[in-house]
């Protein structure tokens, strides 16, 4: 049988190849031997159109060769590669989002210390505090006093699990002085990630306060931070 073109002969060999997402494929590699077989009929000195016809005339038949090539791209094995190499992106992205983004944000995320400028600042103290809940652990690691009343409780938080969420601990707990004052009023941010920085900021906190005690109880979880503050003057 004498086929006019490349495209009509390739088309007839991929109809007997039921494994759709290979045609590309084998459609590539049969026309790139195809294309050798014209060029050493041209080389022997045939025309282009005469290397053409001999070269598919004399490769074999589509459908016998579309036949061969069926069982080679099993279609029940190829469905399996195919929905594996599918689960396997599925499952590169989902590592990607939940394990490397988050552990991204926790190291190039921003420092909370450094957004206070130096020349506000009335005094700090290294706290350096951990209590754990299930399985986080939140560390108070710095408070800052600004000479306009704003007291920013600088802390981390930590998921233990292998595969964390990679939250951030928003509710610090209930805020109170040493008079036993409560603070509702402020602010926050976090840097997110497994390993979160968070900023809590407290407005209009008292400057003679002498201690800071943070306090959360909700859901059977507990934990208590007693925080001595040095009032009156600045300090490190």
């Amino acid at each position: 049988m004498s086929w006019q073109d490349k495209e009509s002969y390739l088309k007839e060999v991929l109809s007997q190849v039921k494994f759709s997402f290979d045609h590309e494929f084998i459609k590539k590699e049969l026309r790139s031997h195809l294309e050798e077989r014209v060029e050493d009929y041209i080389s022997e000195g045939y025309t282009p159109k005469e290397a053409e016809k001999m070269a598919l005339e004399n490769f074999g038949d589509p459908k016998e060769i579309g036949k061969a090539l069926n069982k080679e791209h099993n279609p029940i094995i190829g469905w399996i590669l195919y929905i594996s190499n599918v689960l396997l992106f599925v499952g590169s992205l989902y590592l990607i989002f939940t394990i490397m983004v988050p552990f991204g944000m926790s190291f190039f995320g921003r420092n909370p210390s450094k957004t206070i400028p130096k020349e506000n600042i009335l005094y700090s103290i290294e706290v350096n505090e951990k209590r754990k809940i299930d399985d986080r652990i939140i560390k108070v690691e710095e408070i800052i006093y600004e000479i306009n009343g704003n007291l920013h409780i600088i802390y981390s938080d930590v998921d233990t699990r292998l595969f964390g969420g990679g939250w951030s601990f928003g509710n610090l707990g209930i805020i109170t002085d040493d008079t036993g004052k409560d603070f509702f009023d402020g602010s926050g941010f976090s840097t997110g990630g497994i390993f979160s920085k968070s900023l809590r900021t407290i407005h209009d906190f008292p400057e003679e306060a002498k201690m800071l005690n943070i306090e959360y109880d909700y859901y059977n979880r507990y934990y208590k931070f007693e925080i001595p503050l040095q009032a009156g003057g600045a300090h490190e």
